[in-house]
């Protein structure tokens, strides 16, 4: 029979074995509330709590906040992402709304990057925002870009998507890409060694409308922006992502998806020759330096604050050249002649006769497109003729800063 004094020796030479054995306790990864908070993730076995440590470890860097970047940043912000950088230079504006759905009308005329920070870290606290109220720039871009561990583009124009490109090919950096316009979208994860958009679109496409011309469904920036944050998801969690080295076509009239195998080219100027720094600069420049800068001195075209002065002048014709449709819907006065009437006038030389001969036209659109080229047809046909530059959303944008 054993004695009590043995047992207490036993018992206590067995805690001296396990203390010298234990090691001493380490802070753990999550607090209680992102433990809760990241429960669903963490309940899958392709993510698990690794997966999610990941997420917080990473530093993601999104270009644009607008109706992809809307839905994106709230879904990465909401995943966990330890670090988000928002890129914008743009303010709030009532378009917007009808699709950016990170904003809501007591943001109107806020800056987007300061703006989405603040629902950002409302959404959660635990993580870190940093906004930067600017465009991407080539002198801002290369440090923003080398700082991160993944690129998302949600611009809306090719030059700083060249940029973009370029600066991730040269350090290596992972980038998403995604577009939309009308009914349709485009996405695509670019990673170092695969096709780069270089190789996709080696020339910037020339008279693409964008969304202010064009228009877009408003839910399309937000299925697109959606599958973009699923992608950044799966791809810092290190789980497979379909859209490396494809690009997936999204059609939402007739709801079907495509997906296009990319391939690199070899005499790509960005991807298919190693290249030195200032080599990928002379690239950038040489295809997007035209695109970046604006004309100001477009003749045809006369700015809000004239058009107001110009409308009530006698010898001045205001002309809406929208389709019948939208002038029921909406007009701002002047004389309607649809742009099929207009074509017609100017291509029978009858366009002098149908306007006075000294009279200054002024003809407007949705955006500015349309009347630009109304303008120019009618110029073409000997008439004195402008057009309102940015169209009824520009005035309509100027008309409620007075």
């Amino acid at each position: 029979m054993t004695s009590p004094d043995l047992l207490c020796d036993m018992a206590s030479d067995m805690a001296s074995d396990m203390a010298g054995e234990s090691a001493p306790d380490t802070p753990p990864l999550f607090n209680s509330r992102e433990w809760l908070r990241y429960t669903r993730h963490i309940q899958l076995p392709q993510i698990g709590a690794s997966g999610q440590a990941r997420l917080k470890q990473s530093k993601v860097l999104v270009i644009g906040c607008g109706g992809l970047g809307s839905p994106l940043l709230l879904y990465l912000a909401a995943a966990g992402i330890g670090h988000l950088t928002v890129v914008d230079g743009d303010s709030v504006e009532l378009t917007n709304l009808q699709r950016q759905i990170a904003y809501t009308e007591h943001d109107l005329g806020q800056p987007k990057a300061l703006t989405a920070q603040q629902h950002l870290q409302a959404l959660n606290s635990s993580i870190e925002v940093q906004a930067i109220d600017q465009a991407l720039t080539v002198d801002t871009g290369e440090a923003l870009v080398k700082g991160h561990d993944l690129i998302i583009d949600c611009t809306d124009n090719f030059a700083t998507r060249y940029l973009i490109n370029d600066l991730c090919v040269q350090w290596q950096k992972p980038w998403i890409f995604a577009s939309v316009y009308q009914f349709s979208g485009q996405c695509a994860l670019f990673v170092s060694g695969g096709a780069c958009f270089r190789c996709l679109f080696p020339e910037p496409p020339r008279d693409v409308p964008d969304c202010n011309a064009g228009g877009v469904l408003g839910v399309l920036p937000g299925m697109v922006g959606t599958l973009q944050a699923n992608e950044a998801i799966k791809y810092l969690v290190g789980l497979p992502t379909p859209l490396s080295d494809n690009l997936l076509l999204v059609e939402a009239l007739d709801l079907e998806f495509r997906r296009i195998q990319l391939q690199s080219n070899p005499d790509c100027m960005a991807c298919g020759k190693p290249k030195q720094p200032e080599q990928l600069s002379y690239a950038y420049e040489a295809s997007c330096g035209a695109e970046i800068s604006t004309d100001t001195d477009e003749p045809l075209l006369v700015s809000p604050e004239q058009f107001n002065q110009d409308r009530d002048d006698g010898a001045t014709l205001i002309l809406d050249v929208r389709s019948d449709e939208e002038r029921r819907a909406f007009h701002i006065g002047g004389d309607h002649l649809a742009p099929g009437k207009l074509s017609k006038l100017a291509e029978l030389d009858e366009a002098t006769t149908y306007f006075p001969g000294e009279v200054k036209i002024i003809c407007y659109c949705q955006s500015g497109q349309r009347s630009l080229e109304a303008a120019q047809q009618l110029c073409n046909a000997g008439l004195k003729a402008y057009s309102l530059a940015g169209g009824l959303a520009a005035w309509l944008h100027h008309q409620q800063t007075l």
